[in-house]
């Protein structure tokens, strides 16, 4: 799969994302809640006053799906780490106040991120 370049190819994912968690059948909201539980590294954006954050290892890839997604045997975070850090031209940084928001966002979608040995501190965040 090829990998986002323009900023509009990253909102279109994270629209597809939103869509699949607000609207998605049981399977595709089952798919997109577990790619927000395992998640390292995340976007973190704005929906009215609610921050919510999407995944790079899914938001990484043009036009991504879940069906995509699963049938991507070659994806992996540090490939779509830089795609977005090229993208916006920053580092995902390691953000305590996000990681609050980011374990409340968690709280709100039921489900209750992956623990990282031997802290949560790994994970890393851009904002949009």
């Amino acid at each position: 799969m090829k990998l986002i370049t323009k900023r509009s190819e990253l909102i279109a994912n994270i629209e597809t994302l939103e869509r699949y968690l607000a609207k998605g059948n049981e399977f595709e909201k089952r798919k997109a809640l577990s790619l927000v539980k395992q998640g390292i590294c995340f976007v973190a954006y704005k929906v009215g006053d609610e921050i919510r954050f999407a995944p790079s290892r899914f938001i990484g890839y043009i036009d991504n799906t879940i069906e995509k997604h699963q049938a991507n045997d070659t994806k992996h975070g540090t490939i779509t780490n830089g795609a977005i850090k090229s993208l916006l031209n920053d580092e995902p940084l390691r953000n305590e106040a996000l990681e609050k928001k980011y374990f409340e966002y968690c709280a709100r979608l039921g489900i209750y991120p992956n623990r990282r040995a031997p802290f949560d501190a790994d994970r890393k965040f851009w904002t949009l």
